[in-house]
């Protein structure tokens, strides 16, 4: 706390004899799912295809029909559509595609280029191949195997997945954000790379292998998090420039690269001669969207993050005098690899990446749960995510408001504060749009044609109330 209480001289100081203007922290990408559905297609004929038989099977080699929605049959000639070869798809205009129970072989790369393509199924009677919401995978659901590449926005990938199949998720232009559960080990050759509108991925923590290209040409990726977890990293995984030669290369995100400090990624960064941003060791609890960063690696290997969330439906004696709306609590602590759980102290980054939309007005305040302490270590101001700073885990208590009766009072909890000033400033600075209430509760300085809207004259006033100056 001692912290926040430097912090609050500080903005003391420079509202009462100077107009400053304070930034919101920058909007994070909220990870989301969609499931895409098709109208009937129809069954593919022999004259669809050029293919070659083999042992008496089917061999599809390119598709040269002109159906968008389409059903490959089981058989051609009577004989069992047996393997898609590498590229037979490219760049076709299908928005649909079903694939056979007889299907054994799917080249990689299958649909390479098919812009359109936003959902691809696989019969229920394929032993080799199953689709979850029109993304194809192994039968067992541990391998993803291929990604349409007209689906937009964010994806997940699914807790269960230990590999990326190369290729997999190439040239998908319009995916902009991607997310992994940390059961994944293994991102296979060229799996994102030109994936030109990736803005942000999270790998897993357990993540061991990236092979060759897997994100080079992901020209809006400007960072990404390493694991130290990694053992294997193939050539030119991070390659930014197209055409490249050996003597020289170019970094799409030379300065937004984190890593441990001594690990394998760290020593292959620098051997790239490019420099790190040296991070801590990164703990996510995907489920509950929490990552916890060890600013100092202060916790054993193998270690894990456990996390619960609930709807509290009274809060602690210590939180009485506080109003609110909704109450939630999150407890985070560590499992060691011996099972025994802590409650570490150390030099923690807790972001809680997940619980925006349905969690975090403006009016939201996190509370690091210890007796007799009420002070907010962290409010929000309508981010989709929001981080702390924190000396210690465990219990973390999340109150929310939408009651502004109060004069002053922006945040809701019936209280006047130096968090009711802060809020007021930046939403005179524009950062921020308040809700009509809070806009009421914060117009305490009127002159008649500034009704509901927030100045700096208001805040300044907030502040001299809060301070004891008025």
């Amino acid at each position: 706390m001692k912290r926040l209480r430097i912090f609050s001289f500080i903005l003391i100081f420079a509202l009462v004899f100077v107009n400053i203007i304070i930034p919101t922290s920058p909007k994070a990408e909220a990870v989301t799912q969609t499931t895409y559905n098709s109208s009937v297609p129809e069954v593919g004929t022999k004259a669809d295809f050029e293919y070659r038989v083999q042992n008496e099977r089917i061999y599809i080699t390119k598709y040269i029909g002109t159906k968008t929605k389409l059903i490959i049959p089981e058989t051609i000639d009577g004989k069992p559509v047996f393997a898609i070869i590498a590229n037979s798809f490219t760049g076709s205009d299908l928005t649909y595609l079903k694939l056979p129970a007889s299907l054994s072989l799917l080249g990689s790369n299958a649909f390479n280029e098919c812009d359109s393509l936003t959902q691809v199924d696989v019969a229920e009677a394929n032993t080799k191949f199953c689709s979850i919401d029109g993304v194809v995978y192994s039968e067992d659901k541990t391998v993803l195997r291929a990604f349409p590449a007209g689906r937009s926005g964010s994806f997940m990938i699914p807790d269960g997945v230990t590999e990326i199949y190369n290729f997999a998720f190439y040239r998908c232009y319009q995916l902009e954000s991607v997310n992994m559960y940390n059961t994944v080990k293994t991102i296979g050759e060229r799996a994102f790379s030109f994936c030109w509108n990736l803005k942000n991925i999270r790998l897993s923590e357990n993540l061991e292998t990236i092979k060759p290209f897997a994100f080079s040409h992901c020209d809006d990726l400007t960072e990404i998090h390493l694991p130290k977890s990694i053992t294997s990293i193939g050539s030119d995984a991070f390659l930014g420039k197209i055409n490249s030669n050996d003597s020289s290369k170019e970094y799409y995100f030379v300065d937004g690269i984190y890593c441990v400090k001594g690990s394998y990624p760290a020593r292959f960064i620098k051997s790239l001669g490019l420099d790190y941003i040296n991070e801590g060791t990164r703990f996510t609890d995907v489920s509950a969207g929490i990552t916890v960063t060890d600013v100092n690696n202060s916790l054993p290997a193998g270690s894990s993050l456990k996390v619960e969330k609930r709807l509290l439906s009274s809060v602690p004696d210590d939180f009485s005098n506080i109003k609110y709306t909704s109450a939630y609590v999150f407890d985070i602590y560590v499992s060691a690899p011996n099972g025994s759980i802590s409650v570490p102290q150390s030099d923690f980054k807790i972001d809680f990446d997940n619980i925006a939309d349905d969690l975090i007005p403006s009016a939201t305040k996190l509370y690091s749960h210890r007796v007799g302490d009420t002070e907010p270590i962290l409010f929000s101001l309508t981010q989709d995510s929001v981080s702390c700073e924190t000396d210690t885990l465990g219990t973390f208590i999340i109150l929310t408001s939408n009651d502004f009766s109060l004069k002053c009072d922006a945040d809701g909890d019936g209280r006047i504060t130096l968090t009711d000033a802060r809020i007021a400033l930046i939403a005179s600075a524009g950062f921020i749009e308040l809700t009509a209430a809070q806009k009421s509760a914060c117009d305490v300085v009127t002159t008649g044609a500034d009704n509901n809207v927030i100045t700096t004259a208001d805040a300044r006033k907030i502040l001299r109330t809060a301070a004891g100056l008025r």
